[in-house]
Parts: structure tokens; sequence; C-alpha cells
């Protein structure tokens, strides 16, 4: 036998041992890795089902590549020994729990518990979390976004009160329901900050949320039992119309943005036919460019006037301010 060959194959065979043997130490490490950010995002589940995903994937493919070490090692063990069978050790082991076949078994059966544990743990996440998984997929852009970013926008709207807000809204109704409660309906009522002005001085108030998340806090900050809560939205808005329900005022603060353009018509439909005769809708626009990932589309006055129009409706600019939340915004009815 040659000696340089020994050498080479030594050396090959101790590179591979060595790799080996580091296997469970990262199979400890991905899979602890993983399944600990599992536990620390508890309001993500698609994000969870992605850490397990990868949990399963890594600990298969760290399975495969230990069973291609130990093909190779088991070829330079079989070259030894036929090479130099003086030098060979078979360690074929004494006793049942010390013997290659239980070992390689273990070991290789660790990798597939973890990679098994993964999906189990994926399948339990995804059963638990179906409803909301697959709402977050079905959903548009812009429910998605206020249902993942609810707490902290809604710090930013309850920072502010509604008569900062919407001072032009106020003038609004001084001037033409000065004479008793109104029926109000606020579609797109974030936190309810609005609904809650208007049940603590004496109207009747009814707040469309589509959000979830958001009508979760809304109801947390507002507990008003003059507040109905709705999980309604636009442009049919099925539920309220079918309650046969009428109102004198309907509000839309930060909404109508977030309507497709090619919903605004049937949208304005719908509000037209839930007002009471001379009641107001008070809308607000926001004016800026659009914003795909969270469901903005353009605006314009114009486009307004051009929908209302058809529908032989009246609009009447009130107010243009920037707006306190860092939208630039104006208000027409």
């Amino acid at each position: 036998m040659h000696k340089a060959a020994f050498d080479q194959n030594h050396a090959s065979f101790r590179s591979l041992n060595q790799q080996m043997w580091q296997i469970p130490l990262i199979s400890m490490t991905l899979t602890g890795g993983l399944w600990f950010g599992v536990s620390r995002v508890e309001d993500f589940p698609l994000f969870q089902l992605a850490l397990l995903f990868l949990a399963a994937a890594g600990n298969g493919a760290l399975f495969v590549i230990i069973l291609r070490l130990r093909f190779v090692m088991e070829q330079h063990l079989i070259w030894l020994e036929k090479t130099y069978p003086a030098g060979y050790v078979s360690a074929k082991g004494t006793d049942w729990y010390n013997k290659p076949l239980l070992v390689r078994t273990l070991f290789q059966s660790m990798l597939c518990l973890a990679a098994v544990l993964s999906l189990i743990l994926m399948g339990v996440t995804a059963w638990t979390s179906r409803e909301e998984v697959f709402g977050i997929m079905s959903q548009d852009p812009a429910l998605t976004y206020y249902e993942q970013h609810a707490a902290s926008l809604a710090d930013g709207y309850e920072a502010l009160s509604l008569e900062t807000a919407h001072p032009a809204l106020l003038t609004l109704i001084n001037e033409h329901f000065a004479n008793g409660p109104l029926a109000v309906l606020d579609v797109g009522a974030g936190t309810g900050r609005d609904a809650s002005w208007f049940a603590a001085n004496g109207h009747r108030i009814v707040a469309i949320e589509p959000s979830e998340a958001m009508q979760t806090i809304g109801r947390r900050l507002h507990p008003s039992p003059e507040i109905e809560w709705r999980q309604d939205s636009l442009p049919r808005l099925a539920e309220t119309r079918a309650s046969g329900e009428t109102f004198d005022l309907i509000i839309l603060s930060a909404v109508w943005m977030h309507v497709k353009p090619d919903d605004r018509q049937q949208a304005l439909e719908t509000l037209a036919s839930l007002l009471k005769p001379g009641g107001r809708i008070y809308l607000t626009l926001r004016i800026g460019p659009s914003e795909p990932a969270r469901g903005i589309y353009r605006v314009s006055e114009e486009a307004l006037q051009d929908q209302l129009a058809e529908l032989s409706l009246d609009a009447e600019k009130l107010d243009e301010q920037a707006d306190l939340l860092a939208y630039d915004r104006k208000m027409a009815r």
C-alpha cells in the first residue's frame, strides 16, 4: 500500500467524520432556534408556518446529508479493510446498545423525529389558525394591512379628538342637524373614536369596521352600549342594507381611497340608498399617490363629482387641510 494513498484517505475520513458529528449540533440549533421563533410570533401564523416548514425541510436535508456521509465513510473503511487489514479495526460492538446499526439508526431517527414533529406542529398551526391564515390570503391589501398593524394605527387615531380631526364635520352638524339626535352610520369606524363622540352626545351610531383586529380594539377602548358594531364592507354593505335602516348622517373618514375605482359607483349607490331624506354624507378624500401594498388607490375631486352627478347628488367642498396623521386630505360632502 502506498503511504500517500493511505494518508489521503485517512485525511478524508477524518474530515468526513468531523462533518458528520457536527450534524446533531446543526440540527439542534436549527430546530431549537426556529421553534423558539414560532413561540415568539403568536400573531402571525403565516410566519409560524414558514418557520416550521424550514425546520422540517432543514432536518430532512440533514438526514439526506448524513446518509451520504455515512456511505462515503463506509467506502473508505472497505478500502482500508481490503488494503491494510492489519491496521483495520472492525468495532462491530459486543452488546445490542453499542452495535453500529443501532447507533446509526438512533442518529438518523432523531433527525426524522425533528422533521416529523415540525410537520405535525405545522399542521396543527395551520388548522387552529385556518380562518386567520386563509382570511389573510384572500383579503384585499387594505384589510390585511389594518389587521397586521391595528395596534400601532390605533395609537395614532386615539391621539386625536374628533374636534381636532374633523372641524368641518362639527360645522356640518351644527348647521344642518341642530334639532335632535341623529341616526349616524360610521363606515370604516376604526377604533371607534368618532363613534364614541356621537354616542356620548346622544346620537344613535352604527359603526362599520371590516377589520376584526381594529374592531376588537375599538370595543375595548370605547365599550359604549350606544355603539352598534358591525363587520360589514363597501361597496355593498350587505348586512346594513338588509337591516332596512336609514341614516341622517353617513361618515367615511379615510375610507374612500381604499375602495377600488371599479367599485366606487356601486359604493355611492349603496350609501345613497341608506340616506334618509335630507341626509348628508361626510366623505374625506386622501389626495396622494397610490400604494398597492396598502390597498390605497388614487382619488380625485373631479372623479367624485362626476360619480355623484350620475346619482343626482350634490357635493359641497367643506374644507381642505393637511391630514394630522401625515396624509393630505380634502373633505367633501
